[in-house]
């Protein structure tokens, strides 16, 4: 096994450039495990004229060109313990404990922010992503799970297995870069970085079909929640005495 991480080094350096996936860029947006269709509305910028407009999502035209109105590039980990009746409880971008199972979601995703009316939400990212999403026991604890880089470096500490997921982004061709499942190693996390750098190249492809998906959500905190709700009244009162005033 380590036989693997000299060249595991070398490319995951390699592709550094071109991968968000790190502790510093983690964000405060919690990745859906399954991402779902988005049947809502977007604000979509019109390719020929740059102009921005609310549209349903399923009257757009869903080719590359859809993708400029994605203009947010987030890249995200969620950690989820895995409980054993198959029971996923977020955790944060911590560290592990000894004996539990997590299941770990490296996102890229292009996105744009919709805001939430609701109580529980405070707004959605929709868009497409790329995804590397490693599933494990951790045999030791205090494995940082924050990057890929932190299960190279702890391989030895953890088993499972690695998937690469792509939501959102159809093609023939990056349907075939997809790599096949295989168990957590130095060389699946090379073989699986190097698939993302790889797919997203592939990404404004003329043959490429868009569907943007709800990747992950933001939970309202009680602070944000009260002041939302504030404003909200202050602008129904606003309106309410404009109407009045008539």
């Amino acid at each position: 096994m380590k036989l693997f991480k000299l060249p595991t080094l070398i490319i995951v350096l390699n592709l550094l450039p071109n991968l968000l996936f790190s502790q510093n860029f983690t964000s405060d947006y919690i990745a859906l495990a399954v991402p779902e269709h988005w049947y809502g509305k977007i604000y979509h910028v019109d390719p020929s004229t740059k102009t921005i407009s609310l549209q349903q999502v399923d009257s757009l035209r869903h080719d590359y060109s859809l993708l400029d109105s994605f203009t947010n590039l987030v890249s995200n980990v969620t950690v989820y313990s895995v409980k054993g009746e198959g029971e996923l409880t977020i955790v944060g971008a911590g560290v592990s404990v000894k004996g539990e199972n997590y299941q770990v979601i490296y996102d890229f995703s292009q996105t744009q922010t919709v805001k939430n009316n609701g109580e529980n939400y405070h707004s959605f990212l929709v868009g497409v992503s790329v995804r590397m999403v490693a599933k494990f026991k951790a045999l030791k604890g205090k494995v940082n799970l924050s990057s890929p880089f932190g299960l190279v470096a702890n391989i030895e500490k953890i088993k499972g297995s690695l998937e690469v997921r792509v939501s959102g982004i159809g093609s023939k061709k990056i349907n075939d870069l997809i790599p096949t499942t295989s168990d957590l190693s130095p060389s699946s996390i090379a073989t699986a970085l190097q698939a993302v750098a790889t797919i997203k190249s592939h990404i404004y492809d003329d043959e490429t079909i868009i569907t943007p998906q709800l990747l992950a959500y933001s939970k309202v905190k009680q602070e944000i929640s009260n002041e939302l709700n504030s404003n909200q009244f202050n602008k129904n009162k606003d309106n309410k005495n404009e109407v009045n005033s008539k």
